[in-house]
């Protein structure tokens, strides 16, 4: 289903910025920035772990989607997110990781995508000593971050990493999955996942 707005703007003008949705931001000095376009109700789980993946010198971008029905209609797709903090943010690091969901419940799985490589082989390979199920997303995808204006890869550096998590997965991270106690109700499966790609992100790091 294509989205109801072709971008950030057309979505503002149709909802009430922070009853409706709202934006967490904060800049900090590592060069890294974990960042969701489709936060809060959309794509559930994706805002939590953007805020327990960043370290305290860490940046962040969330866009948390509020409502108590229909979420997805908030869903703008990463090329045509344009909303002006999140550009400008990301432009001034080094490192990116976009935290997304797709819709599987059968499966725990994460598609990883994104332009930067090196980083994308850092994540697979701590995935897979974590015991964490993943896969290489083919570039030609729909969800492989691919696009060099996915919001992911508008770094210092022209690449990011897009993460996109099955449902399964998602739920659970949480014992219980609503938007007032996940970040409360965090399990053991969501900081292995954390840790994961904070591992990743430090070796990335180290190379720069």
């Amino acid at each position: 289903m294509a989205d109801l707005y072709a971008n950030f703007g057309a979505l503002k003008k149709a909802y009430k910025m922070r009853t409706q949705f709202d934006l967490r931001i904060k800049k900090r000095s590592s060069g890294i920035i974990y960042l969701t376009p489709h936060g809060g109700g959309i794509e559930t789980g994706a805002s939590e772990l953007c805020e327990f993946s960043c370290d305290p010198e860490d940046s962040y971008f969330i866009f948390d989607a509020k409502l108590s029905t229909g979420n997805s209609d908030m869903h703008v797709t990463s090329t045509h997110f344009d909303e002006p903090n999140a550009r400008r943010l990301v432009a001034q690091h080094d490192i990116a990781v976009s935290y997304h969901g797709y819709a599987d419940s059968a499966v725990k799985n994460t598609k990883v995508g994104g332009l930067d490589e090196a980083l994308r082989n850092y994540i697979g390979a701590e995935f897979t000593a974590a015991g964490i199920p993943w896969e290489q997303e083919p570039f030609e995808s729909s969800i492989a971050g691919a696009e060099p204006d996915n919001i992911c890869n508008v770094t210092r550096r022209g690449m990011g990493v897009q993460l996109e998590i099955s449902t399964l997965q998602r739920t659970s991270f949480f014992g219980t999955n609503t938007g007032a106690q996940r970040r409360n109700t965090r399990l053991a499966e969501f900081d292995n996942y954390v840790a994961a790609v904070k591992r990743a992100v430090a070796k990335r790091k180290a190379e720069l």
